[in-house]
């Protein structure tokens, strides 16, 4: 009996419709209330008045060159640490750089770069390219006289005649 009587009243609390909205509200939102979220930019870092962003880690590091003993030897970055009174690291690839900075990937050439990592900043420094200072002094001819003037060579007694030295004749 009991399950006859609930069974209406679930059919009646069905049928009842919910009433009509009313045609006077009006759904309308006004933005200017959020716009001091938006003057604050909620998602970036804070920043006190007249500071800029802070510089990259990478900034107090240069990237002097590579180095390879071997061919079976890894390539080996030169870094040198411009806050840490200039000091030269000599480090291969998954070892650190002072406390925190460590070294991802080293490629040699062509372009040498050094990726650098801390925490979860990455940077790539690459090796700059310095101007030449100049071409080599030719090589002296195979023939020349190392004493043209025949005037005698301090150090050596005068009757001691030099014997010139030919490699690989």
């Amino acid at each position: 009996m009991i399950a006859a009587l609930t069974i209406p009243a679930l059919l009646m609390a069905v049928t009842v419709a919910p009433p009509a909205p009313s045609k006077t509200a009006t759904n309308t939102h006004e933005f200017s209330r959020y716009q001091i979220i938006l003057d604050r930019s909620p998602f970036s870092p804070p920043v006190k008045d007249g500071e800029g962003p802070q510089p990259s880690f990478s900034t107090r590091f240069s990237f002097i060159g590579t180095v390879k003993t071997n061919e079976d030897a890894p390539v080996t970055a030169i870094i040198q640490d411009k806050e840490n009174n200039n000091r030269i690291y000599f480090k291969t690839e998954g070892e650190t750089v002072g406390a925190n900075v460590s070294i991802v990937s080293i490629t040699q050439s062509p372009g040498a770069k050094l990726v650098l990592k801390q925490g979860l900043e990455t940077a790539t420094l690459t090796l700059e390219t310095k101007a030449t200072v100049g071409a080599a002094p030719p090589a002296a001819p195979a023939n020349a006289n190392p004493n043209p003037t025949g005037q005698p060579i301090p150090g050596i007694p005068p009757g001691v005649r030099r014997i010139p030295f030919r490699r690989g004749e």
